[in-house]
């Protein structure tokens, strides 16, 4: 994927790698859950979609960051595709392979296909019938509505163009909070794509309109309320995707071991933090807020990640997205966690290992595929 850093924006490429864990989190709880699908009200679920959205919402910003109408739809289609298909479909054959050559309802031939041609990817979870990547639903509602919103691009003029992706993002808006579609693996993640990605272009358009008129900035101090602001709103953030259930009841009648409990929620290791835990729309007010306040780039937090760190942890962030779920599907396989009864008393150390184990996968998959990969598809523009 596109680096942030390449636009000037080094910081952004930490929010990245914060929200890529905020959606690995939510799929280690189905190894904690171990099977126990009557435990699964303990965990914040929502999570994983809601960093998702967030990633639409700045892809959508830098995608049409700057705009080149004179490029053909083909050549712009094929660009998007060489970015995101090899390393899916390289990951794909590993996955395959990891599961053990036992995907039932979804065989290597289907797979590969579906990552040709960057289609739907079943939205199943972690059960003997689903597909190995099924994250990647991501990349195949990122390309085809950034396909649709650069013809909207090339057929009409510009203010045009963003008058109609406005109107298409905020009726998809409605569409999803009011789930008027049909809940099918294709439409639901369309209609989040064309809602948030639209929203992003809207982002940069008011961000360059902002960044015109602005006076050139005669000093560089950093602004102390900015920065106490920036340290709220992320905060805020982190508390709300990494804070396990909120305000969940608990179902009549159901009695769950506390060492079943220790494992499935931080709730339970810190439940007066998460109390302060927001969700749906206000938690989606808060990120756009810090996205401004990072673009911007004028409180100590903002400017303190501005560094080349946040780089090198942004540059593996797709291979974390993708190659997370292999990693899980291949522990649920290949390891019977209740036996382990360490990971019972000391949970911070299980899911430390398994998040050192994923990073450590992530980083050997950016290297050996994603790089050679990359090179091969920049050879072919």
């Amino acid at each position: 994927m596109r680096k942030y850093s390449e636009r000037g924006f080094k910081n952004l490429e930490f929010l990245r790698f914060l929200l890529i864990w905020a959606v690995v989190g939510v799929h280690i709880a189905y190894l904690n859950l171990s099977g126990a699908e009557q435990f699964s009200w303990l965990v914040k679920w929502t999570s994983g979609w809601q960093a998702v959205e967030m990633f639409f919402l700045m892809s959508g910003f830098f995608l049409f960051y700057k705009v080149r109408t004179e490029e053909t739809v083909l050549h712009f289609a094929l660009r998007k595709w060489l970015r995101l298909a090899p390393f899916i479909i390289a990951l794909t054959i590993v996955g395959y392979i990891a599961a053990g050559f036992d995907i039932m309802q979804y065989p290597l031939s289907v797979n590969i296909f579906n990552a040709l041609l960057l289609l739907d990817w079943n939205t199943h979870h972690f059960g003997p019938d689903a597909t190995i990547l099924y994250v990647a639903w991501f990349a195949n509602a990122l390309f085809f509505v950034s396909v649709i919103y650069f013809c909207i691009f090339k057929a009409l003029d510009h203010n045009k163009a963003i008058l109609t992706i406005g109107t298409i993002s905020f009726i998809c808006f409605y569409m999803y909070s009011r789930h008027v579609f049909i809940v099918v693996p294709f439409i639901f993640p369309m209609v989040r794509g064309f809602a948030y990605i639209g929203f992003g272009i809207l982002l940069c358009e008011v961000w360059k309109s902002y960044t015109a008129d602005r006076k050139p900035e005669t000093q560089t101090s950093v602004h102390l309320g900015v920065s106490a602001l920036e340290a709220v709103l992320l905060l805020t953030i982190v508390i709300s995707l990494f804070g396990g259930s909120t305000g969940i009841p608990t179902p009549e009648g159901l009695t769950v071991p506390p060492d079943q409990i220790a494992t499935l929620t931080a709730q339970t290791w810190f439940p007066e933090l998460t109390r302060w835990a927001l969700d749906g729309v206000w938690l989606q007010i808060c990120f756009v807020a810090l996205f401004w306040l990072f673009l911007c780039n004028r409180g100590i937090i903002s400017r303190g990640l501005n560094n080349p760190l946040s780089v090198t942890l942004g540059k593996y962030s797709y291979a974390i997205f993708l190659v997370h779920t292999i990693v899980i599907r291949a522990l649920r396989d290949y390891v019977n966690l209740p036996d382990l009864k360490w990971s019972y008393e000391n949970p911070v150390l299980l899911i430390s290992l398994v998040c050192m184990g994923i990073l450590a996968a992530a980083v050997a998959a950016h290297h050996l595929l994603e790089q050679p990969l990359t090179r091969w598809a920049n050879s072919k523009l």
